[in-house]
């Protein structure tokens, strides 16, 4: 039985990169690779850089394999090198205008693609195509990050109380990815996050306010924060954890530490505002004894949803 069905997915595989053109020497008709559009994309999504490392884990890429492609964008002046601020070591790739052109003419010939591709079927169809290909990608998401978190520890994560230069930036990053990929918000999103944080720092007081960064190998996978809002007033801000960080009970230690933290300093009440698409988290915030209190229609971060009001009274 699991032969047949290895057989089949084969050959989906081997049907669906001959439907898109994978099987084709250059990408889309350009002179272009699929590893080079691909290297092209992501450079193009992350306006402050990348260095080859970053490519090489990502694209899982064999190091001298990119190397003899990068020099090649080079060569062709499409990527420019800018030596990191803090590592002089270190070099970030970016796009260059070329590049940048270059991609742009990729992108539109691939949104092209789709759309002829799409264009003899009814609308019942592209809905159930495309359900079909959400299902298959949360099945295998699924079980990549299974296999992630299998391996990760909880008592493995630091987690620490104090802001570091880059966590604003970071965290910031983490929302505006995460929450695009996730729920489809908009930039806007990005900006209210980068905007709150600022709030944070710039309002800061050590007795009142409290952030917890969960660190796993140095990097942030898990976020928190605790802001005063007068005397007896907490609001709770920012939770965010990594997909590959979820289910090893790493947010059940920072909402454990935030309520210690809000019991400690004596609050007698607290709120957050979320979204009725935040199930999990919503879930999670009526464990502890939090109660919706308010809901409006709002189209702030760039789609229609219901923006909800969670209170907490301690007594």
């Amino acid at each position: 039985m699991i032969e047949d069905k290895i057989t089949r997915i084969r050959s989906f595989n081997r049907y669906y990169t001959s439907v898109i053109g994978l099987l084709d020497k250059q990408y889309l008709n350009s002179e272009f690779s699929l590893t080079e559009a691909r290297i092209m994309y992501e450079l193009h999504h992350r306006p402050d850089g990348m260095t080859a490392k970053d490519l090489i884990e990502l694209l899982d890429l064999d190091k001298g394999y990119l190397s003899r492609m990068l020099q090649n964008f080079e060569k062709r002046k499409l990527i420019e090198k800018r030596q990191s601020a803090y590592d002089k070591r270190s070099f970030y790739l970016h796009l260059s205008q070329k590049g940048s052109a270059e991609f742009s003419k990729l992108n539109n010939a691939s949104q092209q693609q789709v759309t002829e591709l799409l264009a003899s079927f009814t609308e019942k169809e592209v809905n159930e195509l495309t359900g079909h290909m959400d299902a298959i990608r949360n099945i295998l998401e699924k079980s990549a990050t299974k296999n992630m978190t299998n391996n990760i520890n909880l008592n493995d994560v630091v987690i620490r109380t104090t802001l570091s230069p880059g966590d604003i930036g970071y965290v910031t990053w983490m929302h505006g990815v995460l929450y695009r990929e996730e729920y489809n918000f908009g930039v806007i999103f990005e900006t209210y996050v980068a905007s709150g944080l600022y709030e944070f720092y710039k309002n800061y007081d050590p007795e009142k306010d409290r952030v917890w960064v969960a660190e796993y190998s140095g990097r942030i996978v898990g976020f928190l924060l605790l802001m005063h809002r007068g005397d007896d007033t907490a609001q709770l801000r920012y939770f965010i954890l990594d997909p590959a960080y979820r289910g090893i009970g790493l947010g059940k230690k920072l909402v454990g530490m935030y309520m210690d933290f809000l019991k400690e300093r004596n609050y007698k009440k607290c709120y957050l505002w979320t979204t009725n698409e935040q199930i999990t988290a919503a879930g999670i915030y009526k464990k502890l004894g939090f109660m919706l209190t308010e809901e409006v229609d709002s189209t702030a971060f760039g789609k229609p949803l219901k923006e909800q009001r969670y209170d907490l009274l301690l007594h």
